[in-house]
């Protein structure tokens, strides 16, 4: 059996949902750290048994030459950090969301990966809890509630922050099919704390146009209405799909259901963060050996999450031209970064 030899890049909160999974893979090896902050990596090291640690991240690849790169860093050098765990010849890098923040960042990503062959794996982790890997609410879907014509998907997180997540899931549940047409309105910025790094209107209301004439409301906006009794914005993602003979409710913490005509009682199954997401995370995380072993597609591969990018860059081109724009978007830094200072502006004032 192979063993793939893994470096974690980055020891903050998000790397011990990472490491914590390893021992419950056999075929996979945490054998080294980067960070920085040298306590930080100290003390992660000593907590995760990981052997070796370093603080310069070409070092790190040089010395250590891992197969598998987990970047669990702030989004703000995807690139960069691309371009030279490939050139180390790294096989698989597990990329924390999102991918990118800027139009040219994913265009940069996508040619490192073309030029490379390195995979890169988004860490949008849900595709591998049991009622989303299995098809269990597509199969519903598909088969149970009729044509689906509406869905409401809301999120409580900023456009980079929950939104990948939420899109990432929409998305998987309709098959991975491109959407053809958004019209989006966006407001409001805040980039202090994590939303520094994870920049984007606060506030952001799009529609979706998909295949199949299905309907999409997205809601991604710290005032959204989110899901019942949720305290976390973490926690506030959920999905209300209408179909012409039934409905399926679906949250991220608070379980899911579905009923159809003539049902006197709705069918419920378990969506739980708290019950499911190291799973999710080891399954996700196993599943890269995988693909090294057998060239089975990873759930969480670099198409699924340029489209998952695109999709939410699809909004902001639409909300910064105030019309319905058709897609793919062909939305620039430029107008990206014009974008941002209308909106400074417009709170300033």
């Amino acid at each position: 059996m192979t063993v793939y030899r893994s470096l974690l890049l980055g020891c903050g909160p998000r790397a011990r949902n990472h490491a914590e999974v390893y021992p419950d893979i056999p075929n996979m090896e945490l054998v080294a750290a980067c960070d920085l902050d040298e306590e930080r990596l100290n003390a992660f090291t000593q907590t995760h048994g990981i052997p070796q640690g370093f603080t310069d991240y070409e070092t790190a690849l040089a010395e250590v030459q891992p197969d598998i790169v987990h970047v669990v860093t702030q989004p703000s050098n995807r690139v960069w950090e691309a371009q030279i765990t490939a050139d180390a010849g790294v096989k698989a890098a597990i990329i924390e969301k999102p991918i990118a923040i800027l139009p040219s960042d994913i265009l940069g990503l996508q040619k490192v990966r073309d030029e490379s062959g390195m995979e890169m794996m988004v860490n949008c982790q849900r595709r591998y809890f049991p009622q989303f890997r299995d098809g269990t609410i597509r199969e519903i879907m598909n088969n149970e509630i009729g044509d689906v014509y509406l869905i409401r998907a809301s999120t409580k997180g900023n456009l980079m922050s929950m939104g990948p997540h939420t899109m990432d899931l929409l998305l998987q549940i309709l098959g991975d099919v491109a959407p053809e047409a958004v019209w989006a309105m966006a407001y409001g910025i805040d980039e202090t704390g994590y939303k520094a790094h994870h920049r984007a209107p606060e506030h952001t209301f799009a529609e979706y146009w998909f295949p199949g004439d299905i309907r999409v409301l997205f809601d991604c906006d710290t005032e959204a209405l989110g899901t019942p009794g949720e305290q976390s914005f973490w926690m506030h993602l959920h999905f209300d799909i209408l179909g012409t003979k039934g409905r399926i409710y679906v949250t991220q913490n608070a379980d899911w259901w579905y009923q159809t005509e003539g049902m006197a009682e709705p069918v419920w199954g378990v969506s739980s963060w708290d019950k499911q997401q190291n799973d999710g995370q080891r399954d996700f995380t196993a599943a890269v050996a995988e693909w090294l072993d057998t060239g089975k597609p990873h759930l969480n591969r670099f198409e699924t999450a340029r489209l998952v990018f695109d999709t939410l860059v699809g909004a902001l081109q639409s909300a910064y031209e105030g019309k319905r724009i058709k897609l793919p978007h062909d939305f620039t830094d430029e107008q990206w970064n014009e974008q941002r200072g209308g909106l400074k502006s417009a709170d300033a004032g």
